[in-house]
Order: C-alpha cells, then sequence, then structure tokens
C-alpha cells in the first residue's frame, strides 16, 4: 500500500507567510507539518508516497528529495491546475497500478493511530473506502464557509 500526500495547495489564509514558502513547510515544533504527517504514515507500515505539489512544489522537493532520510520512498507529480481534492488525486493514478492506497491532507496534524486505525477498518474489507474526520463544533473555523 502506498500513501498519497496533498501538498499542492497555496494556503492563501495564510499570507503573508506563504509568500514564501509552501504551507506544508512552515514548522512546528522545528520540522515541517508535511514531515509530521510522512512520520505518521511510516509509523503505521507505510514506507511509500506520492506528494502532490502544486504551489511551490520545487521547495517541497528539494527539502523531502527521494525520502531515504526518512526511510521511505518518495515521488512527486505535479496538480497542473488547483482544481480541488479529487482532481490532485487523480492526477496520482498512473503511478498507483490500481493498488489500494491511503490519501492524507499534507497540511493537518496526526498521529500514527490514526493513520492504523484508519488502515484497520480498511483491512477489515466490508467497504470500499473508509474516511477518516473528526466532529468540530464550529466548522466556519477549519475553511468551511
Amino acid at each position: 500500500m502506498k500513501a498519497v500526500l496533498l501538498a499542492a495547495g497555496e494556503g492563501i489564509r495564510l499570507k503573508p507567510i506563504t509568500a514564501t514558502r509552501p504551507k506544508h513547510l512552515i514548522k512546528v515544533g522545528g520540522k515541517p507539518i508535511l514531515q509530521f504527517c510522512l512520520e505518521a504514515v511510516k509509523k503505521a507500515g507505510i514506507d511509500e508516497a506520492i506528494i502532490v505539489t502544486h504551489y511551490m512544489g520545487e521547495a517541497i522537493g528539494s527539502y523531502f528529495g527521494d525520502g531515504e532520510k526518512f526511510g521511505m520512498h518518495l515521488s512527486y507529480v505535479e496538480q497542473k491546475a488547483l482544481l480541488g481534492t479529487g482532481n490532485a488525486a487523480s492526477a496520482t493514478e498512473p503511478f498507483l497500478n490500481d493498488e489500494d492506497f491511503v490519501l492524507v491532507y499534507g497540511d493537518l496534524l496526526f498521529g500514527q493511530d490514526t493513520v492504523k486505525q484508519v488502515l484497520s477498518k480498511f483491512k477489515k474489507g466490508e467497504t470500499a473506502a473508509v474516511m477518516g474526520v473528526v466532529p468540530v463544533d464550529k466548522p466556519e473555523n477549519y475553511g468551511i464557509p
């Protein structure tokens, strides 16, 4: 199984910080947000990931490289235009070879247990897909109008 990490967005709500770096490289606790995602996926047992980039994608590729320093194999796909999550995921289709994958937003902080729970539910084979979500009282605080 591979992981697909979405790291294409511009981070408009984070300007001016994102004028000089993609939001996925903003450091929290001394490391980029995307690195936390990769580490959680790795600790959940997945060591191969495709990172979908667009805005300042070269900076993301330069920072993470081929993934060797993280004990992973990383490859990159550019989303040609920012047309949403579905379009970003579809850009990886030629690289997935019809295999199962876990799709992760590359700008969220979560741990390996979250990934393991989602994978566990999926591996039971009772459903074609599983989505991990967190209920919140005020979704408008999370980019939803």
